[in-house]
C-alpha cells in the first residue's frame, strides 16, 4: 500500500499546490535530494522524524512544522514504528506522479533505478537515506 494519499490535487489548484498525507509503518525513508522547483513543508502529527535541510539537521514529533526551501538538499528519516504527516509541495510539478510510480513498484527499487526515477520527476538524487 502506498503510504502517500493524495488529500489535495494538482488538478484541484491549477498546478499551484499538492498536499499529501503520509502514514509510516516503517523506520527510513528517502535518500537525500533536491527539487529545483519546488518548495516543501511538512507538518508531523505522530510519530518522529528526523529531517536535514542543507547542513543542519532538526528532531520532529507531533505538532512540528518544516519549510524545505527549493535547491536545498533534503531528507527525512522516520525514527519509530510508526509515524504519520502532512507534507506540501508549492508548485505541484510531478510529485503525484512520483508517488504514484513509487506506489505502484512490486519491490523496492536499488539506488540506481530510485534515481532514474527521481531524475524522471524532475529532482535529482545527491546522496544517501539519512543514517539515525
Amino acid at each position: 500500500k502506498n503510504p502517500n494519499d493524495i488529500k489535495v490535487s494538482s488538478k484541484d489548484t491549477e498546478g499551484d499546490l499538492t498536499i499529501f498525507e503520509y502514514t509510516g509503518n516503517e523506520k527510513g525513508g528517502p535518500p537525500l535530494h533536491v527539487h529545483p522547483n519546488q518548495d516543501e513543508i511538512f507538518f508531523v502529527t505522530a510519530g518522529e522524524f528526523l529531517f536535514q535541510v542543507g547542513d543542519e539537521q532538526h528532531k520532529l514529533g507531533a505538532g512540528d512544522t518544516i519549510f524545505l526551501p527549493r535547491k536545498v538538499p533534503h531528507a527525512f528519516a522516520q525514527l519509530t514504528e510508526t509515524g504519520k504527516m502532512f507534507f506540501l509541495f508549492q508548485p505541484s510539478g510531478k510529485m503525484e506522479d512520483f508517488f504514484r510510480q513509487l506506489g505502484g513498484l512490486k519491490q523496492a527499487p536499488t539506488p540506481a533505478e530510485g534515481a532514474a526515477i527521481f531524475a524522471q520527476h524532475d529532482m535529482q538524487v545527491v546522496g544517501p537515506p539519512l543514517q539515525f
